[in-house]
């Protein structure tokens, strides 16, 4: 089903900072690895009737539009009020009992997906994609059971990756530690 069918997408805002407002500002650079927000936002704009329409909702996916990926996360609204800037498109879901936003985030982080929307992106220094790009992006719509099922197998998936990672660091430890140790002797 082709995304326009089940959401709405509109772009972040541009807007002026301050140095304390009482609305959150997200940017990129906002969101770790594992695109989850970081610790260490504060406010930095000023409520206005400007910001209404683009205050975040909990559920919400942000995209982001501008650069080198697309990678994509989803608002928990852990930080609130909240708008997303203008490197970010904002997904609202029509029915979240037939789309659910962890699903989507996570099909537009698939590689293949990613692939696609790169190919399909504009713009040589800073490349982008449009509003229109992924309106026409075709989602999968498996039952909600089955959205769930493979986000259970992401999530042990990326905990596999990590306990795989810090396999690799202990054993490259432990083999450092024996080097030293018999340079020592």
């Amino acid at each position: 089903m082709k995304l326009k069918e089940i959401a709405n997408i509109n772009s972040g805002v541009y807007s002026n900072t301050i140095q304390e407002g009482d609305v959150y500002y997200l940017q990129a650079r906002d969101f770790d690895e594992e695109r989850k927000l970081s610790g260490s936002i504060s406010p930095v704009l000023s409520y206005s009737k400007n910001l209404e329409n683009h205050i975040l909702s909990k559920g919400d996916v942000l995209i982001i539009v501008k650069g080198v990926t697309f990678l994509s996360a989803v608002y928990q609204g852990e930080y609130a009020p909240a708008v997303a800037s203008t490197v970010f498109s904002v997904i609202k879901i029509n029915n979240k009992n037939t789309l659910l936003p962890e699903f989507l985030s996570w099909y537009l982080n698939l590689t293949t997906t990613q692939n696609d929307l790169i190919s399909k992106s504009k713009g040589s220094s800073i490349p982008s994609i449009n509003r229109q790009v992924l309106q026409e992006l075709t989602i999968p719509l498996p039952s909600i059971q089955k959205q769930q099922l493979v986000l259970k197998l992401a999530e042990l998936k990326a905990t596999e990756k990590y306990i795989y990672q810090r396999i690799n660091e202990l054993k490259e430890n432990k083999l450092n530690h024996l080097i030293i140790n018999s340079i020592k002797n």
